[in-house]
């Protein structure tokens, strides 16, 4: 690929021991004389009356799939190509380099078949755990005061406490019941961080089509392992059976199928938002956060409150799906294909310079 004088280049690299990613320009020209690179603040600042190229370095600051690793690129990377794209429409493209200049390794074969389940990411699971460990920071404390120790638990007393009044609900087990959701709200709030990270990293256990859906599979499965748990501790109650029994059973799968198709995509899109760079990683949070309330609706439905519960699911409908839906298939990723070795080398001196 030739670079004319009036054509930029920008550079996306990760700089600093955290590391950071970080942005330089510069035009046709002055990579022809060897110049430096300017810091490139956001894409506003960029002035081209030729071509843009954007050449992705690997980034350690953002990771996904089964290896985790470098990413190809990172969310901040997805976000200025689509700012450069609105400024200078019909005129960016991307390529990829490696770390030193070098053209990166072959790309992967296209995905073949309709379906792919790749069952030895669930064997890794323990491993990508904890690639995935996080300390909890502050945010995550301030959650579990106001929201875990706070309104939810004011909530699901609530509920536990009207059972027990109206003698439908032994107190033993309203006990059990609450302290079990209390440890699961617990460990989801502290350790969201991680959490997040390692559903994300499940995104492709499994593809449907060219959609990436592991994320979504998994974390369905663990809601129904869960809410099997949670009506265990209850036993019968309102217009639920016994778990155990054929109707229980059924009864739990067409709940969490009401809520697979209400608010399961909500971690999911969540992640896709952040993967896409339209939300920052503190934000990823807050709204993660925020997305765990409507888990309260599963208590009416562990509760009995069959009706209630189908209302509440179908209000989240349009939501949950649409922001899923909006995220995996109206942001996709600016093809980037791996840089031919001359023009590599020329990209890789100059971020050698930068």
């Amino acid at each position: 690929m030739e670079i004319a004088p009036d054509d930029v280049v920008v550079l996306a690299l990760d700089r600093g021991p955290a590391p950071d990613r970080a942005y330089f320009a510069a035009t046709g020209a002055e990579l022809a004389a060897g110049a430096a690179p300017r810091r490139l603040t956001d894409a506003d600042a960029l002035a081209a009356s030729g071509r843009v190229l954007v050449a992705l370095a690997p980034t350690l600051t953002y990771a996904e799939g089964m290896h985790g690793g470098a990413a190809e690129r990172s969310p901040e990377d997805r976000r200025l190509v689509r700012a450069l794209q609105h400024r200078f429409s019909g005129r960016v493209s991307c390529v990829r380099i490696g770390v030193d200049g070098a053209a990166p390794a072959a790309e992967a074969a296209p995905p073949r078949g309709l379906f792919e389940f790749r069952p030895a990411m669930l064997r890794r699971a323990p491993e990508l755990l904890r690639e995935c460990w996080t300390v909890p920071n502050r945010q995550d404390y301030l959650y579990l005061a106001t929201k875990t120790f706070g309104l939810n638990l004011i909530v699901r007393l609530a509920f536990a406490g009207k059972a027990v009044m109206k003698g439908e609900l032994p107190l033993m087990r309203a006990v059990i019941s609450t302290s079990w959701y209390q440890i699961q709200d617990t460990v989801f709030t502290v350790f969201g961080q991680t959490y997040m990270k390692f559903v994300g990293r499940m995104t492709g256990m499994l593809r449907v089509g060219r959609a990436s859906l592991g994320d979504f599979a998994f974390v369905y499965v663990q809601l129904c392992l869960f809410e099997f748990l949670n009506r265990l501790a209850l036993g019968p109650l309102g217009e639920n059976p016994l778990v155990y029994t054929r109707v229980g059973l059924t009864l739990i799968f067409v709940n969490i199928l009401q809520g697979m198709i209400s608010g399961g995509p909500l971690v999911p899109a969540i992640n896709k938002m952040r993967r896409c760079g339209a939300i920052s990683h503190p934000t990823m949070m807050h709204l993660y956060q925020l997305s765990s309330l409507t888990l309260q609706f599963g208590l009416f439905a562990s509760f009995g409150y069959q009706r209630v519960y189908f209302l509440l699911t179908s209000a989240t409908l349009a939501l949950s799906w649409g922001a899923y839906a909006v995220f995996s298939f109206f942001y996709q990723d600016v093809p980037a294909p791996a840089a031919d070795p001359a023009l590599a080398a020329r990209l890789g001196a100059l971020a050698a310079k930068a």
